[in-house]
């Protein structure tokens, strides 16, 4: 029998963990809220199709129009001054910085036993 640790046991484990988090519970809880208010939703959903936009042209190494960029930055002051939308971004940004720091974790591990 071998004492190797099944990484998909850890995976799955590693997902429990996430999803038990106070960081996601906010985050599904924020995301909640905007969606039992459609007019929020709706203006979130627009604001992440000009974000796409904005990305898109930049992996085709294209400059984003002036313009995209600033209606971008006025759409987000304008929707952070709804204490909803506010909590909701505050909470994925939250979601999305853990998520980012797990990722690296790991890749700093197995970076450095490939380096070696």
């Amino acid at each position: 029998m071998s004492d190797k640790i099944n990484p998909y046991d850890k995976a799955h484990e590693l997902a429990r963990a996430i999803k038990d988090s106070e960081i996601f519970g906010r985050y599904i809880e924020a995301k909640g809220q905007i969606e039992k208010k459609p007019e929020y939703k709706e203006k979130v959903f627009q604001l992440r199709e000009k974000q796409i936009e904005i990305n898109r042209a930049q992996v085709l190494g294209e400059e984003p129009a002036a313009e995209l960029i600033q209606n971008l930055t006025l759409d987000f002051a304008k929707l952070n001054q709804h204490r909803e939308i506010a909590n909701f971004f505050e909470a994925e940004a939250r979601f999305i910085q853990m998520f980012n720091d797990v990722q690296e974790i790991i890749q700093k591990s197995m970076q450095e036993d490939l380096n070696d």
